[in-house]
């Protein structure tokens, strides 16, 4: 895949970068979260895990961390940060594909990581531009949280990026996305902002979300509220019935692709 050439994504090395692994943390999630300490970063970086970024220079513009699992093939991914300032520039995706790059060369061949599925930038890199499915809801996951986490149930999908998936692959390899899936129906078909449901049997169906749910959720918790309660029924239903994340889309407005599937 065609890299930035100004781009510098690298492994981080020495308790200064791992320093500024934590604030970096702090800059994304609040000032109040709890970041991964450097002293855990270093260990696991030295016990088999991921502690990788982008660089503009010196300055880390990015984090990636990730541990091994009981299953040695299968990764757990669990920061991905991008500074405010340096978002829009690629640099999540970048993050990702050389994520899985490392992991093909020692033998590890799936990726799993929690995400909330209401934040669309986050479903646009994970379901569009590299290919990683879901079938699995995970409820107030993770509880109470701080920072721009708080105030609302704390639900997530937990992913799968099969990394030899021929999909995954040919995302790699530069292979343009799906733009749009055109007269796929919709599970919530309003665009008012107030989420209506109803129920599909299509074999493939589009489930929307909102577009900037953290400016929502901090303007309007009401209605982050009721997306994340309308949400949750309409993704928990379809999966018990065999569906799976298989995609995502902005054209018509931000929204997952299900399809009757088996993961």
């Amino acid at each position: 895949m065609t890299r930035d050439p100004l781009l510098t994504i690298r492994e981080l090395s020495g308790l200064d970068e791992l320093a500024a692994a934590e604030q970096i943390q702090r800059d994304v999630w609040g000032q109040d979260t709890i970041p991964e300490g450097r002293e855990l970063l270093l260990a696991i970086q030295h016990n088999g895990g991921l502690v990788a970024g982008s660089f503009d220079g010196s300055r880390l513009t990015s984090l990636l961390f990730a541990f091994p699992t009981r299953d040695p093939a299968i990764q757990h991914s669990h920061r991905l940060a991008v500074l405010p300032e340096c978002r829009g520039q690629g640099l999540g995706t970048a993050l990702k594909w050389f994520q899985r790059e490392w992991c093909l060369q020692r033998g590890i061949t799936t990726v799993q990581w929690t995400v909330d599925p209401l934040r669309m930038p986050n479903a646009e890199i994970n379901a569009r531009l590299i290919g990683a499915t879901t079938n699995r809801y995970l409820p107030d996951y993770y509880g109470a949280m701080q920072g721009i986490d708080a105030g609302l149930p704390s639900d997530r999908f937990l992913m799968d990026w099969r990394l030899g998936d021929p999909r995954v692959a040919a995302l790699a390899r530069g292979i343009p996305p799906d733009p749009g899936f055109p007269g796929v129906p919709y599970a919530n078909p309003s665009l008012d902002g107030q989420p209506a449901a109803f129920d599909c049997d299509e074999d493939c169906l589009l489930v929307r979300i909102p577009a900037d749910f953290i400016t929502l959720a901090a303007s309007g918790r009401e209605i982050a509220a009721a997306w994340r309660a309308q949400t949750r029924r309409i993704f928990q239903h379809y999966f018990a019935r065999g569906y799976a994340v298989a995609g995502f889309t902005r054209s018509g407005g931000p929204a997952y692709l299900l399809e009757r599937t088996s993961l």
